[in-house]
């Protein structure tokens, strides 16, 4: 949790909004729909990009891609090395997501992707090489995700703003399929665009011996498959939704859909997935404060008698998002026009 002065001024969480829903956007694009001098949006985000308070980013659809399962892992460090184990967790190149919680227990919850069929029992019996101190309590398989960061910004703009910023973005295809082949290329640029979603077609063709054209070809074609997802990376205290909850929410099978399709819209949720486990529902939230927390247990799952349990943890502190980690970000305050 961070106070006040620890968050972005509003007209840059508006260009920060802006940002999320469509990482590529241009910066005249979106002084023209936000209604700002274009010069202006370009200082607020080559400073948001200098002090790290946004990383431009992209994330495999592993499943899609046939990258394997992403599983979530339980993890209980030693007593007193919570901090310096959350860390080497985060260095792990192997895990995208590195998070602190406090509520059953004071533990560790980490995302990780094992290839189809293999290494999780070593994982169960063995834990993570280098890291004698911590114990894998438990192990969750992803079977299905409803709504990812990709898809959460903060709700700061217009319906029309909004609307404007997608219709520049390159569409998913109306027929996907459940799993395409990635190629050594798609590799290549997909990790380009995860070192740096705004990376220009120019950079990207240069970089790979591409024409513009075909660099421009090879990205929609990502998008288009939904191989890859653009986002912003942002901690959500910067936005002023410092108030961050994992729920492990038990759905009726019959209602799994419903409750899971429910949940991806509502603005509160940053993440939300089916997964196994004694919980089959994982979502991941960010509000304002205790109070809204309260109400969005209250009023949004209180709505949806499919659901039969709740457990609520804090998340207390992120070291690593999505593959991205994190180094202090909030102590830069990029608040200037």
């Amino acid at each position: 949790m961070v106070n006040d002065s620890d968050t972005l001024e509003y007209a840059n969480r508006r260009v920060v909004a802006a940002l999320q829903v469509n990482p590529r956007a241009g910066v005249g694009e979106i002084a023209r729909i936000l209604g700002e001098h274009e010069r202006t949006v370009a200082r607020r985000v080559q400073r948001l990009a200098d002090s790290r308070a946004i990383r431009p980013t992209a994330t495999y659809d592993v499943m899609r891609c046939g990258l394997g399962n992403s599983v979530g892992l339980r993890l209980q460090a030693a007593p007193g090395a919570l901090e310096k184990t959350a860390q080497a967790l985060a260095e792990h190149p192997e895990l995208r997501t590195v998070l602190a919680l406090c509520g059953r227990s004071s533990t560790l919850w980490c995302e990780t992707l094992l290839p189809y069929g293999s290494r999780l029992h070593t994982l169960m019996a063995e834990g993570i090489p280098g890291l004698p101190d911590i114990t894998l309590v438990e192990a969750h398989f992803t079977l299905k995700t409803f709504a990812t960061e990709a898809s959460w910004h903060v709700p700061l703009l217009a319906p029309d703003e909004r609307r404007q910023l997608l219709a520049s973005m390159v569409q998913p295809l109306a027929d996907l399929a459940d799993h395409y082949e990635l190629t050594p290329t798609d590799r290549r640029v997909a990790d380009a665009l995860a070192e740096d979603a705004r990376i220009s077609l120019t950079d990207l063709a240069r970089r790979f011996g591409f024409s513009v054209a075909t660099a421009g070809r090879r990205l929609s074609s990502l998008l288009e498959r939904r191989m890859i997802q653009l986002r912003t990376e942002i901690e959500p205290a910067l936005l002023g939704h410092p108030f961050e909850a994992q729920l492990h929410l038990k759905v009726g099978p019959a209602g799994l859909d419903h409750v899971g399709a429910e949940l991806a819209g509502c603005p509160e949720v940053r993440y939300c997935a089916a997964v196994t486990g004694t919980s089959n529902l994982l979502v991941q939230v960010c509000v304002e404060s205790e109070a809204h927390l309260y109400r969005f247990l209250g009023e949004r799952l209180g709505a949806l008698p499919q659901i039969t349990e709740v457990a609520t943890e804090l998340v207390v502190h992120a070291f690593k998002r999505g593959s991205v980690l994190k180094d202090g970000v909030l102590a830069a305050h990029p608040n200037q026009p």
